[in-house]
């Protein structure tokens, strides 16, 4: 599956194909763009993908992670790629909520649910085109703590103790997915 709305170059199937050592006809490649419902589900399905990687920029020791599950909005498709792909951030960052499991102390954990949730980047609360748009498209520009769940709850396994921190952001929500009111 690739996250692309146009097909890959040649060269580049002829390398998948020599490289997994299969023949052309064992190949499929299903194209999910941004922008389709396909493509928003397995983007929003990232969720607990965004956390590990920001324990990682924290530096907590991933080995401490035990178990972990998350959950996001499926936002409706944008109408080109930079709103779908707006979109589909904002499910996460102002929708999405993670449960860790983790090995530690109480404080650890306490402390780690404080640092997780989006609200603590300095990009948090604008939709996330327009953060994007902002740095003229440059990813690298941004604050790479804005890439988390809205919303973190850690449990230390070892006492059994959660502590949650964040919360949930209807309104940008709203005005991400370009929601009405009636």
């Amino acid at each position: 599956m690739l996250e692309v709305d146009k097909p890959p170059p040649q060269a580049l199937l002829d390398k998948v194909v020599s490289d997994c050592m299969i023949e052309p006809p064992g190949l499929t490649v299903i194209l999910t763009p941004t922008r389709s419902l396909a493509g928003g589900v397995q983007i929003v399905a990232r969720v607990l993908e965004v956390v590990l990687h920001k324990l990682h920029e924290l530096r907590f020791p991933l080995e401490h992670v035990i178990d972990g599950m998350g959950s996001a909005p499926l936002p409706p498709p944008g109408a080109n790629f930079v709103e779908a792909m707006g979109r589909t951030n904002d499910a996460i960052i102002y929708g999405g909520y993670v449960q860790l499991y983790v090995a530690g102390s109480d404080q650890d954990a306490k402390q780690l649910a404080a640092q997780l949730p989006s609200a603590r980047s300095r990009d948090y609360g604008r939709p996330f085109a327009e953060i994007f748009k902002s740095y003229k498209g440059d990813f690298y520009k941004m604050d790479r703590l804005l890439f988390s769940p809205a919303l973190v709850t850690v449990t230390a396994v070892e006492s059994g103790h959660s502590f949650t921190s964040g919360a949930l952001n209807a309104a940008l929500l709203d005005a991400s997915f370009g929601v009405a009111a009636s």
